[in-house]
C-alpha cells in the first residue's frame, strides 16, 4: 500500500474534489455527458488511490476493485440498473421475479410537497424515506412526528444522490418519497447476498438489535469479516432460512454481473429489501485489516 505524505494527500484530495465539481459542472448540460463520463471515471480512479493507497486494476480479483470496473463501465447506467436503484420500481422487480408479498407493502408513494403535506399514515409507526437516494430514513411514531419531519422529507424532494456520490446508476431518477410499515420487530436479522455472475458467493448477517454481524459462504462457513463496520462474531443456530434467500437472490441476480440482494427474516419467513449495485459507493473499508483479501477469496472462489 502506497503511503502519501500529508502534503501530497492534500494535493490529491484537492484534485479529487476539482475532477467531482467538474463532473457536476459537465453533467448539468447533456451534450456534456461523454465528457463528464471521462471526468467522473478519472474522480473513480483517484478516489481508489487516496482510500486505499493503491491504483485500481481491473483484472485483480479483490472486491472494491471489482466494484470499481463496475461503477466506471457503462453497465451501471443501464435502464435495467436504473430500475432497480429506484426503491419503489426495485419492489415491483423483486415481486415479478419472486412472486407477491415478498417486499415490504408500500403505503404511499409521494411526489411533490403538497403531497407529503396532506397524507398521514392510517397506522403508526411507518419508514420514510427517498426512492432515488441511499443512506436515508425517518422512523415516524406518531401524527405530531410526521408534522414535525414535513421540512426534511420535503427536501428530498430537490435531493439529487447523483451529485453526492457520482453513481451513474442514481443519475435522472424520478424524486419521490415512499411510506412503508415499520418492519416486523421479529425479523430480527437483516442480511446481505453478493451474488456475482448471477451466483449467490457470500452471505452477511447484522443482528437487527445488537448489530453483531458475520459473513457466510453460501456453505455456511464464517469468514470472520465485515464491510463498513467492525465485525461483532456470531454464530447462527438455525439456517432454515439460508437455502430460499439462496434460490431468490438467483433469480433477482439474472442477468447482473453484480447485486447485492437485501433481506430481513425471523429465521424462517423472509421479506426481501433493496438490490444494491455499489455497496458503499464502491470503496468501502473492510474489518478487520485483512478482510478485503478473506472476503474477496470467497466472492471470486470457483464453484465446487
Amino acid at each position: 500500500m502506497a503511503k502519501f505524505s500529508a502534503q501530497s494527500l492534500q494535493l490529491l484530495v484537492l484534485i479529487r474534489g476539482r475532477l467531482r465539481h467538474v463532473t457536476r459542472v459537465l453533467w448539468a448540460d447533456p451534450q456534456y455527458h461523454g465528457l463528464a463520463i471521462r471526468f467522473l471515471r478519472a474522480y473513480a480512479w483517484l478516489d481508489v488511490v487516496i482510500r486505499f493507497g493503491r491504483r485500481p486494476n481491473r483484472s485483480d480479483l479483490r472486491f472494491n476493485d471489482f466494484l470499481y470496473a463496475l461503477k466506471v463501465s457503462e453497465d451501471i447506467a443501464s435502464p435495467l440498473r436504473k430500475r432497480i436503484t429506484d426503491k419503489f420500481l426495485a419492489k415491483a422487480y423483486v415481486e415479478e421475479r419472486l412472486g407477491p408479498g415478498t417486499t415490504v407493502p408500500t403505503l404511499a408513494v409521494l411526489d411533490t410537497a403538497e403531497a407529503i403535506a396532506r397524507f398521514r399514515p392510517a397506522v403508526y409507526p411507518v419508514a420514510v424515506k427517498p426512492t432515488h437516494s441511499s443512506g436515508q430514513l425517518i422512523r415516524i411514531g406518531s401524527e405530531e412526528e410526521w408534522q414535525a419531519n414535513l421540512e426534511p422529507m420535503t427536501a428530498w424532494l430537490s435531493h439529487d444522490y447523483f451529485r453526492q456520490s457520482l453513481e451513474r446508476n442514481y443519475s435522472g431518477l424520478a424524486k419521490r418519497v415512499i411510506v412503508e410499515p415499520w418492519l416486523d420487530e421479529s425479523l430480527f436479522l437483516e442480511g446481505s447476498v453478493h451474488c456475482r455472475g448471477g451466483v449467490p458467493k457470500v452471505v452477511s448477517i447484522i443482528e437487527r438489535y445488537k448489530k453483531a454481524r458475520q459473513s457466510y459462504t453460501p456453505d455456511r462457513r464464517a469468514l470472520g469479516v465485515s464491510l463498513g463496520f467492525p465485525t461483532t462474531e456470531f454464530h447462527l443456530t438455525k439456517w432454515d432460512f439460508l437455502d430460499p434467500v439462496l434460490v431468490a437472490a438467483a433469480r433477482l441476480a439474472e442477468g447482473l454481473s453484480y447485486i447485492r440482494v437485501d433481506f430481513y427474516t425471523d429465521g424462517q419467513r423472509l421479506v426481501f429489501g433493496e438490490l444494491t449495485s455499489l455497496p458503499a459507493a464502491g470503496v468501502g473499508r473492510f474489518y478487520p485489516d485483512g478482510g478485503e483479501e478473506i472476503f474477496s477469496a470467497a466472492f471470486f472462489a470457483s464453484p465446487p
